[in-house]
């Protein structure tokens, strides 16, 4: 999980990644990988990393929400690994038409093994439907990914990194972190 300072010294946990796909799904069962939590947030596949929160730099290709981000992002790796129809057009995904989406028209198209590419989610998010604007507005496939939700509490949109962020005081943060550590 990245740490990122914010200006009044509190610390900022947010984004759980990014993780490259095929390294992540190597670790999975000896606990080198984090499990999805199965809780609401909004997620990103992307073509590089990149530090703190998603940005431009990752070259975002995908970004999503869901209620309950383990089974989401499950329906999303099984069809962008290619376990998905032989037919590109976007009624034929499986079980997630975005990773339909860039099985065929990124990875195939391009000749990128999806095993390379990288995902991240969040699940603090004070309001989901700002961060997944705020995602899209970074994201090559964004017409993709839905329709944009109206916010109707926010405007203009939260900023990603106050949205997608658990401010904690420092001593808070460093007291959990070492707690975790001796577990």
């Amino acid at each position: 999980m990245g740490v990122v300072r914010n200006g009044n010294g509190s610390a900022a946990l947010c984004w759980a990644g990014p993780f490259k796909i095929g390294e992540y799904l190597a670790g999975v069962v000896s606990g080198q990988s984090p499990r999805l939590p199965d809780a609401p947030g909004v997620y990103v596949v992307s073509e590089r990393t990149w530090s703190g929160v998603p940005d431009r730099t990752g070259n975002l290709l995908y970004a999503g929400q869901a209620p309950y981000l383990r089974y989401r992002i499950g329906q999303l790796l099984c069809d962008l690994l290619g376990f998905t129809s032989d037919d590109p057009a976007d009624a034929e995904a499986y079980e997630h038409r975005g990773g339909h989406l860039l099985w065929h028209r990124y990875c195939v198209a391009r000749g990128v093994e999806p095993m390379n590419l990288y995902f991240a989610w969040c699940t603090p998010c004070k309001c989901m439907d700002c961060a997944l604007n705020r995602l899209l507005e970074m994201t090559l496939f964004a017409s993709a990914c839905g329709p944009r939700r109206t916010c109707e509490k926010h405007n203009p949109t939260l900023d990603l990194i106050y949205n997608c962020s658990a401010c904690v005081t420092l001593p808070g943060l460093l007291a959990r972190l070492s707690h975790l550590d001796k577990n």
